[in-house]
């Protein structure tokens, strides 16, 4: 029961309420002398706390004889009530965050360990960019899949393509980074490959939205995403400096 009063008081119901709540499922229906002598509440109290509950749709109430009964038709507007706030968050999302990016001067510096904590800092280049922003990347693994699985790579790539968020990468010419530039144009990505016997390294960055990520895949997964308009910049600079000067 305990466990049943947590979860629903986690869905947003005060304690009083969802003890009602329980009450008229155990009960089937009842009047508000019912409740009250079945949870041990001042009958005042559930009077005043059952318009909140049919207010959310979670009760209803009707007539038997002189008798007004309330009770719980459907469990179902929990589910409605979730699906509605997660359609408001992701309506406001994008005004929250522009909201939060128009002060200036605001770096910001988060660390990330472990692959847990790599794909977090790879799923927020995904949340932070629009569809059709460019994510600008060197990449320097040559054996990439013995550090990232496919399978993430894959989810990470489909979730890339169908927000339309293009990226450019430079990498030292590997088996790997020949499969980028061959899959390239279905991916939504342009590869322009460097001599791997003069700069090789094993690790990335990834420039995007007003940040950048640095990883070390072979330091347990040491990720940092230092957000900074600036810094962000001259990133960019540097990135577009090289890769003019590359191949196409």
């Amino acid at each position: 029961m305990d466990n049943i009063l947590n979860s629903l008081e986690y869905l947003g119901l005060a304690p009083k309420e969802a003890r009602i709540y329980i009450a008229l499922l155990e009960l089937g229906e009842g009047t508000v002398i019912d409740i009250a002598k079945k949870i041990g509440m001042k009958r005042t109290s559930v009077y005043n706390i059952l318009p909140n509950l049919m207010k959310r749709r979670l009760i209803k109430t009707s007539s038997r004889g002189k008798h007004r009964v309330f009770f719980v038709e459907d469990v179902s507007p929990f589910t409605i009530d979730i699906n509605e706030k997660i359609k408001i968050v992701e309506k406001i999302l994008p005004e929250l965050r522009a909201m939060q990016n128009i002060l200036p001067l605001k770096p910001r510096i988060t660390f990330y360990e472990a692959f847990e904590g790599t794909k977090d800092l790879y799923q927020d280049t995904l949340e932070s960019c629009a569809s059709g922003d460019t994510i600008l990347s060197y990449t320097g693994l040559f054996d990439f899949h013995t550090y990232m699985p496919r399978e993430f790579e894959r989810a990470y790539i489909e979730e890339r393509v169908k927000k339309k968020i293009r990226i450019k990468i430079i990498a030292p010419r590997s088996k790997v980074a020949g499969e980028w530039a061959h899959n390239g144009p279905k991916e939504l990505r342009e590869t322009r490959l460097i001599n791997s016997s003069q700069f090789r390294f094993n690790a990335d960055m990834e420039i995007y939205a007003n940040k950048i990520a640095l990883i070390s895949y072979r330091e347990n997964f040491l990720g940092v995403i230092i957000e900074s308009t600036e810094i962000n910049k001259m990133q960019r600079m540097a990135f577009e400096l090289m890769w003019n000067s590359l191949r196409a």
